[in-house]
């Protein structure tokens, strides 16, 4: 009994011993102050901040331990982690924490107003993190990291940096992670990158690198991911880059390489087509055929290839990359046919793009894809029918097919997959039939908008806006008929940007327009609307376009136009208002463009144009009924070409100022028939010629007025030779020589025969090579179309302006 009661208290005993030990390894029972020295470092570290004393306001008292953003070991008690970012601490010092003996981890980042112009670390440091620090003074920072053999992580993103250093043998070769990105370095990316073989992840994204990478980049066999897009790089992808047996993303778009991919992505035996999941080589100069085995990289997830110039087809093996999330090939030189074979596998893919190029879709109609697709881009390819297997594809949330040789109409069950479209461009095909119908937007996304692009089509029928839902639509140029409704305010209530221009709608201008207060461009152009502008437009805040031209509006320009202040352009010409110009309108002072030309405007042209319209680029008032234009002062500006010849119309002018412009060329005779002007000043041109005389200029004899000219000569200045020109020169500033008569001969003779020989040789070529023969006659099949779209809108405008002179005539 006695023995196994010892036992128990033995027992007892070693259980207490081991809770004390886990206790005091736990931190309960530390409860001294950190290590002097240290404190010591961290004191003189917040010393030298601007403001200090406002600085880091918690770090008080003997136990920095306790202080924010310091980290104490729980048994030794010495100092191991130091986070202060977006801390708003400043100043320009010098970091030398080599006392911190047994620091690992330093986070500075996030203080833009810390500029650092010195490093000293401690050896024990595996994380370094100086984001948007500035160090672009502190050259000496490559040899104190290399100083860290411990390092693992080194971020030094945004932090100025020009200098990117050297040293002859690299110590901090356990780093797995190093970001150099958004700095300014303008070198080549250095050496010594290369030898640091346990690197993981490397980024030196906008830093305009130059040069080429070096076939050394196969030294980091480790390298999951590089990142060097926003470069200047250029030349060849290495082909020891297919060694990197775990590089998972690479991304070396936005650069100037070129030459061929085939090397590095065409190559079977590399080992980088087991491990790739995302390569970007987007916006480069890479040439040639797209590898025919890149459907052996099984484990790719996303393929961007877009803005180089690969030509030739697409290969079929891409259709068994059964990971491929987002496939884009946009923006090249591609050709050939894209079948449901390129498609088959794809069954992870939501992202197709490959508009830019000449690629044919030839898909069965009955063919059901393996995939759901959100982002279909097919611009300028050949789409032929609107694509049946488009039917299936219920999550769309942006569709361009523009210029697509669409030549059909929009199916019913276009309204099924339309609830997620948030961007839709069918423009410039030759769709027809009435508008499509769409449901409600339906979208997880808050601050999506819908934009609807139907322009430059043929659809025809009513215009019935219930069914858009849109923040921005276009259906200009297209066959429309009927009224605008009147209730458009109600329909699509969040409206930015609405062009209905070169339709056949007829009726007034909705009322309600004023409510859209979202409302930035609003074009109604080349349409046959009557009646009167509407009166109250409100304070549309964002309002910067008005187009009312070319319709069959009449009445007097509305008062309340004069409070959207932050109109840019204004144009109510070819209509048949009347009245005075409103002075409400001097309240624009943004407005660079007022166009009322052709119309009935009668009174004065305001004097305030000229002072209240500050930012007024473009004036047009011609063809109205102004009388009584007095005075023209166009001085300081960039006016080039010639005074126009018939100026002497102008005969109520007074005063005339068109000084320190490039106006070149004669000053017409016609001035001379200006009998009342009493002001002139063309100083400061490029005139040249003879001052003409006569009438009230005998009474303008100011040296002043032609100073500046030095081609002018005649009263007021020098004498005129003989062979003064007498009548006005062309738009040129200085003098040319007329060919002779026999040059020009030759030179048409010279270009007839280079014609016909050229011409003989493009035939000859297209009899002998068929492809060049099929891709000649299929880019004139698409001329042919383009033509004929374009034709048969015009033939509607001719149809739409014959109509309304007759309707005028009846009238």
């Amino acid at each position: 009994m006695g023995t196994s009661s010892a036992n128990v208290v033995e027992i007892l005993a070693l259980l207490i011993l081991l809770q004390s030990v886990s206790s005091f390894c736990n931190g309960d029972n530390f409860n001294g102050s950190c290590i002097k020295t240290e404190r010591e470092a961290l004191v003189k570290f917040k010393s030298s901040l601007v403001d200090n004393s406002n600085s880091l306001p918690s770090w008080v008292g003997d136990d920095c331990c306790r202080w924010d953003g310091v980290t104490c070991d729980n048994i030794t008690g010495h100092v191991v982690n130091l986070v202060l970012s977006w801390t708003s601490i400043r100043g320009n010092i010098s970091l030398h924490l080599g006392n911190l003996s047994n620091l690992q981890y330093l986070d500075l980042s996030l203080n833009p107003s810390l500029a650092i112009h010195s490093l000293h670390f401690p050896s024990s440091l595996k994380y370094l993190n100086l984001t948007y620090v500035l160090l672009d003074k502190c050259e000496n920072w490559l040899q104190s990291i290399n100083m860290l053999p411990s390092l693992l992580e080194l971020e030094l993103s945004n932090c100025e940096l020009s200098i990117i250093g050297d040293v002859s043998h690299v110590n901090f070769t356990s780093l797995e992670v190093l970001n150099l990105g958004w700095n300014n370095f303008h070198s080549t990316i250095p050496s010594w990158l290369y030898n640091i073989t346990n690197l993981r992840h490397l980024v030196l994204r906008y830093n305009a690198f130059r040069g080429s990478i070096s076939t050394d980049i196969s030294n980091l066999n480790s390298l999951a991911s590089l990142a060097a897009d926003f470069n200047s790089l250029e030349g060849n992808i290495p082909n020891t880059l297919n060694r990197l047996c775990n590089l998972i993303e690479l991304d070396l778009g936005y650069n100037k390489f070129g030459g061929e991919i085939s090397g590095t992505f065409g190559n079977s035996s590399g080992c980088i087509k087991n491990s790739l999941e995302n390569l970007y080589l987007l916006y480069n100069s890479f040439s040639g055929s797209i590898p025919d085995n890149l459907g052996q990289f099984k484990r790719l997830k996303v393929l961007y290839l877009s803005k180089n110039s690969f030509w030739g087809s697409i290969p079929v093996s891409i259709g068994q990359l059964y990971n491929l999330e987002r496939l884009d090939f946009s923006e090249n030189s591609l050709h050939g046919k894209v079948s449901e074979l390129h498609l088959l596998n794809l069954r992870s893919l939501f992202e197709l793009s490959m508009d830019g190029n000449s690629l044919v879709f030839d898909i069965d109609p009955e063919w059901i894809p393996p995939f759901q697709l959100s982002w279909i881009h097919l611009s300028s390819c050949e789409v032929g029918p609107f694509p049946q297997w488009l039917r299936t594809q219920k999550s769309i949330r942006f569709l361009d097919m523009s210029n697509a040789s669409i030549s059909d109409n929009i199916p019913d069950w276009f309204e099924n997959i339309s609830s997620n479209i948030v961007s839709l461009d069918l423009s410039y095909n030759q769709l027809f039939g009435t508008l499509p119908t769409f449901r409600k937007l339906n979208t997880p996304y808050t601050n999506d908008y819908r934009v609807i692009l139907l322009k430059s089509n043929q659809f025809d029928g009513f215009l019935t806006c219930s069914d858009f839902d849109a923040t921005i639509l276009d259906i200009s140029n297209n066959l429309l008929h009927g009224q605008i409704p009147q209730n458009i305010s109600d329909m699509m209530p969040s409206l930015r940007h609405l062009s209905l221009s070169n339709n056949y709608l007829n009726g007034t201008v909705p009322a309600t327009l004023w409510r859209i207060e979202s409302l930035q461009i609003l074009d109604l152009s080349n349409n046959q609307l009557s009646g009167r502008i509407p009166s109250c437009w409100g304070n549309l805040t964002s309002l910067t376009v008005i187009d009312f031209s070319s319709n069959m509006l009449s009445g007097d320009v509305p008062m309340s136009l004069g409070s959207q202040e932050s109109l840019v352009s204004l144009h109510l010409q070819n209509n048949t208002m009347q009245g005075n110009i409103p002075m409400s309108l001097r309240n624009l002072e943004s407005l660079e463009t007022l166009d009322l030309s052709m119309n009935s405007f009668d009174g004065f042209i305001p004097w305030w144009i000229g002072e209240s319209l500050s930012s007024l680029k473009v004036l047009s008032v011609h063809s109205n009924k102004f009388e009584g234009l007095q005075n023209l002062n166009l001085s300081t500006n960039k006016l080039d070409g010639h005074i126009p010849w018939n100026i002497g119309k102008l005969s109520s002018l007074e005063s005339l100022d068109l000084s320190e412009n490039e106006l070149s060329g004669s000053i017409p005779f016609s001035i001379s028939d200006l009998n009342f002007l009493s002001h002139l000043n063309l100083s400061f041109n490029y005139l040249s010629g003879r001052i003409p005389t006569g009438n009230q200029l005998q009474t303008l004899d100011d040296k002043s007025i032609y100073i500046g000219n030095d081609g002018l000569c005649g009263p007021s200045l020098n004498n005129c030779s003989n062979d003064a020109d007498e009548l006005p020169k062309g738009h040129e500033k200085g003098s040319t020589t007329r060919k002779d008569d026999s040059e020009m001969v030759w030179f048409y003779s010279g270009m007839g025969m280079g014609f016909a020989a050229g011409f003989v040789g493009v035939c000859s070529i297209l009899y002998f090579n068929e492809s060049w023969r099929c891709a000649w006659f299929g880019l004139v099949d698409r001329v042919y179309n383009k033509l004929w779209v374009t034709i048969a809108i015009k033939a509607n405008q001719v149809k739409r302006k014959f109509l309304r002179n007759k309707l005028e005539g009846n009238a």
